[in-house]
């Protein structure tokens, strides 16, 4: 028996694995907001977090990912190991200047002292 879909057809076949390719480059492009970043650093004072590429975390974050999903548990023939993290040390970046805290030298909490009530 022959094949009567029109998804069967070369022509048809070679359009989809086009689309596919288009959508893959447009989300694979370096310089797209799915792209790299050309700096990744974690938000410090004054900015809050935004989105952050899973291997800018860590050099096998495919791995880590897989372990704790899951992925492999019931591969009874070869049995994944457990991965060993090797996490990218990032710097963090500040926007505005924070002010040193002071407290006194020897910082003595007396256990007579009571807060003072509110009227």
């Amino acid at each position: 028996m022959s094949s009567t879909r029109d998804k069967n057809q070369p022509g048809d076949y070679k359009c989809e694995q086009k689309s596919k390719q288009l959508i893959s480059d447009y989300f694979m492009y370096e310089n797209s907001q799915y792209g790299k970043p050309v700096q990744s650093m974690f938000p410090g004072d004054g900015l809050l977090s935004g989105r952050m590429v899973p291997t800018e975390l860590s050099r096998n974050s495919c791995d880590i990912e897989s372990f704790l999903y899951g992925i492999g548990t019931s591969n009874l023939e070869t049995p994944l190991e457990r991965p060993i993290a090797e996490i990218r040390s990032l710097k963090s970046l500040s926007v505005i200047d924070r002010l040193p805290i002071v407290l006194p030298d020897p910082l003595v909490i007396e256990p007579n002292q009571r807060p003072r009530p509110l009227p």
